[in-house]
């Protein structure tokens, strides 16, 4: 978790540009399956996962954060 949250070279953050203007839901109760609008890129681990508002196919950089114990 040190790595984690930080922009910086050898750091992992996910970085997300979006409209705060525009940014919403598109689905509705009875349309569900609707993507977010106003997000204009989605970086994770470096990769791009949303590019000029749009997703990036067949791309799956993500990894899950485990909790741990002390």
């Amino acid at each position: 978790m040190k790595t984690k949250g930080r922009v910086q070279v050898g750091a992992d953050a996910d970085l997300v540009v979006f409209d705060p203007n525009l940014v919403g839901s598109g689905a509705a109760y009875l349309d569900a399956k609707q993507y977010s609008k106003g997000y204009h890129y989605v970086m994770v681990n470096g990769i791009f996962v949303v590019k000029e508002g749009s997703l990036v196919a067949d791309v799956y950089p993500g990894k899950p954060v485990y909790g741990y114990l002390k």
